[in-house]
């Protein structure tokens, strides 16, 4: 079949016209590129990246009510554009280019089925892929494919029989926040996650699992001795059978972990098996959410999960010593030629200063619900760990922002709870450094992609990896940052950017793809997924996982150099919390709320 042929039928007048465009100029030839991983599944000379004038929007649509923007990286200022149905007619919208960037938020449509277009006239036309218009956009294009990735890659029950790592969840980690995503997720709208389909079965699972004949793969990182671990967790009081998925992904979770708490990271971390901190963080969100999930939940979990909190928190008391910038390496120092091989601190992401801070201040709330004598001792560590995050952290260093990747939202949204919630016990200078934050953001995202860069030297992202994780946790970051702002104009710049991140997995980037590798399973809207496939059968088997979000364009693309190097190209269970997480706060957002209570 040939390419052109194999177009979905409402992408294939787009394609057709940019196969004109394209033929009247000379592309610069393909780069050579010998990794067998690289699938390009667009022809070059149809490829919307290679165009004569590209146009990158978000593939899938944008919300009513926020920003909504495109980057047309070659056109002119003052190039008019106009947005019209994408089957045709009038021109609905019109406006003009300015920096790069077109800018249609004003265009407010009644929510329907219709799919829109960008297009623009004069010396070189162009016209943009197809793209919807909802007020409820994110939680009908996204919210059940990030239930169905975290229902997918769970260790052994899920889509495959093996336990990369030996966490709950394929290549799952203590750091993951897996769970917090969860309850997150639940508390922003219980009414949603009740009314989305029930795919998971607890008793059939366990029947499948325990059954003398299942193969599981035990030679993954991890696997050996798993199954005692998942025989034990089937022994626990179960869940009810009409549970949400997302709340049995939540006893999934944290039951598993009562069993099992010992974890280690395979990743080259220095910190061995033992029970985490940060495990145990993860189970303190179910217990401090317990009044939202006992309809569902047995009460003998309940206090399991309590008594395991509570008798391994103390080191969740003290700020931990990965925190200080003086641990962190520089971009230089990430000379390994494997992407994801050295110590990679910060930027693999496990240790975000101020991780502990929430989960003190929930710890906080359980032991004045429980009656314990102990409440005060919880709130004042997380004052002391905010005092902290001040005095030790400068957000001009990006290896205390962006360079911890997807588990940046560990640190802004923590500060930012602390002041909402406690604003008599916040420590001096608290909102302060929050506006600092904002300051810094903003400066750095002054480009045509509203894309918040690592530095404004050699780094547009996180160096060496993989980056797609930190655009995922980024609305929640800027979200949570924009509530304590007094700014008008900076908060509306602030939202416009945080959209700007959604945008950018999309389709709003120099590659003009979007994040996943594999869009068919999970995101029908998208036209073009990743060009670069993980090499499948091998790690945590991620391929085949619905809702998989793989990758984005490093430095190497950026500003615009679509035959930019592509980096390594694989989904991580941690975006998907990152992506849960994310998409709670934009819904807290969108409902007028701000940090969530059980």
């Amino acid at each position: 079949m040939s390419t052109l042929a194999a177009l979905p039928a409402r992408r294939l007048g787009a394609a057709l016209f940019l196969l004109g465009l394209s033929l009247a100029v000379s592309p610069t030839p393909a780069r050579a590129e010998d990794d067998s991983r690289v699938d390009r599944s667009l022809d070059r000379a149809i490829d919307p990246a290679f165009a004569v004038q590209p146009l990158a929007v978000n593939q899938i649509g944008y919300e009513t009510a926020r920003a909504k923007r495109f980057t047309a990286p070659k056109a002119a200022d003052g190039t008019p554009f106009t947005v019209r149905p994408a089957a045709g007619g009038d021109a609905l919208f019109e406006g003009v280019i300015r920096a790069g960037v077109g800018d249609f938020s004003a265009f407010r449509p009644a929510d329907s089925p219709t799919r829109y277009v960008v297009e623009l006239t004069g010396a070189a036309p162009a016209v943009s892929d197809p793209f919807l218009v909802r007020s409820d956009l994110y939680h009908q294009q996204f919210w059940q494919p990030a239930v169905d990735f975290l229902i997918d890659s769970r260790s052994a029950v899920g889509t495959h029989a093996s336990a990369y790592g030996g966490c709950p969840w394929r290549d799952g980690t203590y750091y993951d926040a897996i769970i917090p995503a969860l309850v997150m997720f639940y508390l922003a709208d219980p009414t949603a996650v009740r009314a989305m389909p029930r795919q998971m079965d607890w008793a059939a699972d366990k029947a499948r699992v325990t059954a003398a004949g299942f193969e599981f793969t035990e030679k993954d990182p991890g696997g050996k001795g798993f199954m005692n671990s998942v025989r034990a967790y089937y022994d626990l009081e179960a869940p009810a059978a009409d549970a949400p998925d997302v709340v049995k992904l939540i006893h999934w979770g944290a039951g598993f972990y009562l069993v099992n708490p010992l974890t280690q990271d395979p990743s080259s971390d220095p910190d061995k098996w033992k029970v985490h901190p940060q495990t145990v963080e993860q189970v303190a969100y179910v217990v401090w959410a317990w009044p939202a999930l006992k309809q569902w939940l047995p009460e003998s979990f309940y206090l399991r999960c309590r008594d395991f909190v509570f008798g391994h928190w103390r080191p969740s008391l003290q700020p931990g010593s990965w925190w200080a910038p003086k641990t962190y390496l520089a971009p230089e120092d990430l000379k390994e030629g494997n992407p994801m091989g050295g110590l990679l601190h910060p930027y693999k992401g496990r240790h975000a200063p101020g991780h502990s801070i929430v989960p003190n201040l929930l710890l906080h709330e359980v032991a004045k619900r429980e009656g314990r004598d102990d409440a005060g001792v919880y709130l004042d560590a997380a004052v002391k760990q905010a005092e902290w995050c001040i005095q030790n952290l400068d957000w001009n260093d990006p290896r205390t922002t962006k360079g911890h990747r997807m588990s940046e939202h560990r640190t802004i949204p923590n500060l930012v709870w602390l002041l909402q919630k406690y604003p008599d016990r916040a420590p001096a200078g608290l909102k302060e450094k929050i506006h600092a934050w904002v300051d810094v953001a903003l400066s750095r995202s002054d480009n045509f992609w509203d894309y918040r860069r690592f530095d404004l030297q050699d780094h547009w992202s996180i160096p060496k990896v993989n980056d797609v994780g930190n655009l995922i946790g980024f609305p929640a970051i800027a979200t949570a940052a924009g509530w304590v702002l007094d700014d008008p104009a900076k908060k509306a710049r602030l939202e416009q950017i945080s959209t700007a991140a959604v945008d950018h997995l999309f389709g709003r980037n120099p590659r003009l793809a979007a994040a996943p590798a594999k869009p068919e399973m999970g995101f029908p809207e998208v036209e073009r997924g990743w060009p670069k496939h993980h090499k499948e059968g091998i790690c945590a088997r991620l391929e085949l996982c619905r809702g998989s979000l793989s990758a984005a364009p490093g430095s190497e693309m950026f500003p615009f150099n679509p035959d930019g190097a592509y980096r390594h190209a694989e989904g991580w269970v941690n975006y998907g919390a990152a992506w849960c997480i994310s998409l709670a706060y934009l819904k807290f957002d969108a409902a007028g709320k701000t940090t969530p209570t059980p």
